[in-house]
């Protein structure tokens, strides 16, 4: 694929450069290069904004690189650009070497406002952080937080003479962090490279997502304005400070019953607490967490011991035992069936990749590690059959637990492959598995916790609308969430008994010494 490259001054950002790596075989690129773009004038009204630009915008992945060398690059064409008001136009000498180039695609990772010529034959694709429907302009991320958001949008856009209208063909979310508008930047440009293969398979075959970019067009923030958000910040800072340090979440595993002609809307009805059979916290541990069915009657749940180490422990009727996982800290036991044989895929992300294992007469015993193409470490694995395919749902540890991938294989011991419309959700709401899928009348529904607020206060439940190893969709038809507890975070159902997890919060003065305590010991 020929693809071109509107750059200034022979650099790119970093995670531009990055974005550019995972595409580059086996693409061929030609490079255009500004060497007068415009640089934005300096006024004093947004001095405010400037210096926390310094201390915020500016930060290692928005430093500035040479174009990767693993590019392959045919031509390089240095160019002026001409002013057409407050905005840009391409040269005609440029579009002539363009046209002899024939690129399919250009990406614009350089210059300002840009007219999009009229006689160009090929899409120019330009990333734009914030979601069109309701943010334009910049600075990016700034007014989310100001606003009080829960999410930054970014998405990739065709070009069009519209500022930040174009038809979007790739979108993801990330966090706003409303303590720190760094590092809310900072986890948007790190996802920003994973939309670039997807823009640019959507944008060669004519699809684009339902969105109207009919949001405000926002301006550079006045020195009252910023001074309003540094203030602002000062505060959430200190909210979290105070948290971390004094307030402890006890997580309870529980179960309840659902009508046996349950629907999917009936999950609503586990608001009511006087339903729910909450499991008793045995003595060794400070709480329970990620409920799962497990073979027969037994229930599975990761203990937290007052170390900070999690185990699974499993409980039948009033016994329970921590099954034998030796290696560090374990967590959601999530189980499947195959070929009559009861295994366990729990997560080990904090010192192994994925492994299985299997109950036995004999107790559980370790199987294989879980062969997954670049052997990642992986949080929350869940494991679903369909039509004889294995698929295989996780965060990758490296990327965090908002960008969910999917692989798939012809057995749980097979050779996993990464789907081709992995990652498959790029966003905080739902990115991270919440439990087993669900097989219900017919459909099928993956449950997604929602991180946008508080940690595990609530999940999203999506119909999967298409899954085979070419193509994947999903449509969210559910928020469950717990108004007078925290949770849940686990969901899941087995005929009409369902298990889940909710969490009281209470005042402890050694709150921050426990998490320096699990961190430490994981």
């Amino acid at each position: 694929m020929k693809i071109g490259l509107l750059i200034d001054r022979g650099r790119v950002a970093s995670w531009q450069a990055d974005a550019l790596r995972a595409i580059a075989e086996p693409s061929r690129f030609f490079i255009y290069d500004c060497s007068n773009s415009r640089s934005h004038r300096t006024r004093l009204a947004h001095a405010v904004y400037y210096g926390l630009n310094l201390l915020a915008v500016r930060n290692p992945l928005t430093r500035r690189v040479p174009v990767p060398a693993e590019l392959q690059i045919d031509r390089r064409t240095s160019f002026e650009a001409e002013p057409s008001g407050a905005w840009e136009q391409l040269p005609s000498a440029l579009l002539d070497q363009i046209s002899e180039d024939s690129p399919e695609i250009i990406i614009k990772f350089g210059m300002g406002l840009l007219r999009v010529p009229p006689k160009l034959a090929c899409p120019i694709l330009s990333y734009h952080h914030g979601d069109p429907r309701q943010y334009r302009g910049r600075p990016a991320g700034f007014y989310e937080i100001m606003n009080g958001a829960t999410e930054i949008g970014q998405v990739v856009q065709i070009l069009s003479n519209q500022l930040d209208a174009g038809a979007v063909v790739a979108f993801a979310e990330t966090k706003a962090h409303r303590h720190s508008w760094r590092q809310s930047l900072m986890e948007a440009y790190r996802v920003s490279p994973l939309l670039l293969s997807q823009a640019i398979r959507n944008a060669r075959i004519g699809r684009t997502l339902a969105m109207n970019p009919k949001g405000r067009n926002y301006r550079l923030p006045s020195n009252v304005t910023a001074l309003h958000f540094i203030a602002r910040s000062i505060a959430a800072w200190l909210r979290r400070l105070a948290y971390g340090a004094f307030v402890e979440k006890r997580w309870k595993a529980a179960g309840a019953a659902l009508p046996d002609d349950w629907r999917i809307e009936n999950l609503h009805s586990l608001v009511d607490a006087s339903t729910w059979r909450t499991m008793p916290i045995p003595e060794c541990y400070r709480f329970l967490a990620d409920p799962f069915f497990g073979p027969g009657d037994a229930i599975l749940a990761e203990g937290m011991r007052p170390s900070g180490l999690g185990e699974i422990v499993s409980f039948n009727g009033v016994e329970c035992s921590a099954l034998p996982i030796a290696g560090g800290h374990c967590s959601y036991p999530s189980t499947l069936e195959f070929e009559g044989r009861q295994l366990l895929l729990p997560e080990t992300s904090d010192w192994s990749g994925p492994m299985l294992f299997e109950f036995t007469p004999n107790g559980l015993e370790h199987r294989c590690a879980l062969d997954v193409s670049g052997r990642p470490r992986l949080l929350d694995p869940t494991l679903f059959e369909h039509r004889g395919r294995w698929f295989l749902f996780g965060n990758r540890a490296d990327e965090g637990d908002k960008v969910l991938r999917l692989w798939f294989a012809d057995s749980p011991f097979g050779a996993f492959c990464e789907h081709p419309d992995s990652p498959i959700c790029l966003s905080p709401a739902g990115g991270r598995m919440a439990g087993s899928i669900l097989n219900h009348a017919g459909r099928r529904y993956r449950p997604g916790q929602d991180l946008r607020g508080s940690y595990g206060d609530g999940l999203l439940l999506f119909e999967i609308v298409e899954l085979s190893p070419g193509a994947y969709r999903e449509s969210q038809c559910l928020d469950l969430r717990f108004g007078h507890r925290g949770g849940p975070h686990t969901l899941n159902i087995r005929a009409n008994n369902v298990l889940f997890d909710y969490y009281d919060e209470r005042l402890s003065a050694v709150a921050g010494l426990r998490r320096l305590r699990q961190s430490r010991a994981r």
